[in-house]
């Protein structure tokens, strides 16, 4: 085997797991979603259940709300650290595309421009948006909702 096999191998290892980052990172998204939509169904169900205690009304819904607090966290440090994965994965295949030549000539490129740069086909401006900047800030906004709840639930019902 010779160097530019082994540059090869290199690239479609750093692709392939690129591309198993990114279907995690969309799978952890809809576990989130699925885990953060029962917590909230929980509480609706806890408000609207008249035959609880003032005493157990407010202990349940302190700890679903705390209990969503710390997926919400939880869940937002798992994605950056997902997306800085992904990142490095794009990074090494496009080192291994730069390195790999053939004839003193560059035969891969799929790495070499982000969708930002590239102008092989019409982009419209909603594909470009920062997709996991966006998932990142609503895990922060769902984590910022709990916490408003717990407050109001400890310190104001």
């Amino acid at each position: 085997m010779n160097k530019e096999d082994l540059l090869l191998e290199q690239w479609k290892m750093a692709s392939e797991l690129h591309r198993h980052e990114d279907e995690l990172t969309w799978q952890r998204f809809s576990y989130f979603v699925t885990l953060t939509g029962i917590l909230a169904s929980g509480l609706g169900l806890v408000w609207t259940t008249s035959s609880m205690s003032a005493t157990s009304f407010k202990v349940i819904s302190i700890a679903i709300s705390t209990f969503g607090v710390v997926i919400s966290l939880v869940w937002s440090l798992i994605f950056k650290r997902a997306y800085m994965y992904h990142l490095y994965r794009a990074a090494q295949a496009k080192e291994a595309e730069q390195a790999l030549q053939v004839n003193n000539e560059r035969v891969l490129t799929l790495y070499e421009k982000g969708l930002k740069e590239q102008k092989l086909v019409r982009v419209s401006i909603f594909a470009r948006f920062p997709t996991n900047d966006l998932i990142f800030f609503l895990a922060l906004f769902v984590t910022l909702s709990w916490i408003i709840l717990l407050v109001s639930f400890a310190f104001l019902i």
